[in-house]
């Protein structure tokens, strides 16, 4: 009883005590959790034991990563973490920028290294797929959202130079006969004007605005028409929290509002599975079940796909090398071209058996992307 009335004199102690043993019984009962739909990516799962990795201290280093992403009440602890950052006033969270009027943007390399020689390699095999077939390729590099709302940005962090290097890489496209599709002029005068190009809280352009734009500046490039898509077909799709968000957390942000056109086309998907073997799919264009989840923007052409065709409604052939951007981008192509080829470099290796004799070419990157992905290499080598 002596010790009791003790431990009574520090309740603080004792309550303490109590919540570290309950959340550690919480922890050990608790399932483990595959995918974070906070962070929208793939969480570490527990390792596999044997000596050998014990023995190279593997299986530890594993355990602990493992250990820390899968904790009980990750997703509260980690927002309440964003809460105390931000209550400290604090102009960049998780590698992303807390922007004017609530907007997120992904933050950029200050020295650059890394991405200027990505960006000189990349910038060469793009030129070496323009060798190839003269006068047929054009390119797109999309500005950043922190590049075109430059003075969205607080304090003017330091950040790379991005005009710099786009001018340096198109100045070299141009030399080898490559169209480029600068969109810098006109994004910053249609962002002047009051359009919102970009998410609040994800790195991609706004499928109205920022990729409607980029098609119609496509479009005069190549000499065809640009056709609004009919409205009665446009989607709006509520509540999405974007990437830059996953990374942030930014407590009390506004989500954006997805916008989407419901084409009627189908699309054919070939998907290489893990044992080299290809899969053949036949969808709708859209992916309709993503867009109840909290990655809706991989709705568009069903995500990251090495290959896709789609049967459209114009004449000719286009093909098109893309990284995200691209998803939202290529329906509106449907009105103008009967086939679309689009490749994902993350995922084919190849291009040459697509090009037909009369097709147009389109490379569309994020900057980002373009300064970060070393796949664009393949696009260097003849696979015909």
């Amino acid at each position: 009883m002596a010790e009791l009335r003790k431990i009574l004199r520090y309740p603080c102690v004792l309550l303490l005590g109590i919540l570290l043993i309950a959340i550690t019984i919480a922890d050990i009962l608790k399932p483990d959790t595959k995918m974070s739909e906070l962070e929208n990516r793939v969480l570490k799962q527990a390792p596999a034991f044997n000596l050998s990795t014990l023995s190279s201290n593997r299986w530890t280093r594993e355990y602990d990563e493992y250990t820390r992403e899968q904790f009980v009440m990750r997703d509260d602890w980690m927002l309440l973490h964003s809460f105390l950052e931000q209550s400290l006033q604090k102009v960049e969270l998780g590698g992303v920028w807390l922007a004017k009027d609530g907007f997120l943007m992904a933050k950029t390399s200050v020295s650059g290294t890394s991405e200027q020689r990505v960006l000189k390699t990349n910038t060469q095999a793009v030129c070496s797929l323009a060798e190839r077939y003269p006068g047929r390729v054009h390119v797109m590099i999309v500005p950043s959202a922190s590049n075109i709302m430059a003075d969205y940005l607080p304090a003017d962090p330091p950040r790379l130079d991005e005009n710099a290097a786009l001018d340096a890489a198109f100045t070299q496209f141009r030399k080898a006969g490559i169209n480029v599709i600068d969109l810098r002029d006109e994004f910053s005068r249609h962002f002047d004007s009051g359009e919102q190009l970009y998410y609040r809280t994800d790195h991609h352009w706004t499928t109205d605005s920022g990729a409607f734009l980029a098609y119609k500046l496509y479009c005069r490039a190549v000499g065809r028409e640009a056709v609004d898509p009919p409205e009665k077909i446009k989607v709006s799709v509520n509540g999405f929290l974007g990437t830059n968000y996953a990374k942030a957390l930014n407590v009390g942000v506004k989500a954006d509002q997805l916008i989407y056109y419901d084409f009627p086309n189908p699309i054919t998907i070939e998907k290489r599975e893990p044992d080299g073997s290809t899969v053949i799919q036949s969808a709708t264009l859209m992916a309709y079940d993503k867009l109840e989840t909290y990655d809706k923007y991989s709705a568009f052409l069903h995500g990251i796909n090495g290959y896709s065709h789609i049967d459209g409604d114009g004449y000719g052939s286009v093909v098109i090398i893309k990284d995200s951007y691209g998803n939202s981008f290529v329906p509106f192509l449907i009105q103008n071209y009967k086939d679309i080829e689009v490749i994902d470099l993350r995922d084919r290796r190849d291009i040459d058996d697509l090009v037909d004799i009369d097709s147009d070419i389109l490379v569309l990157y994020s900057f980002s992307i373009f300064t970060q992905d070393v796949n664009l290499t393949w696009l260097s080598y003849n696979s015909s």
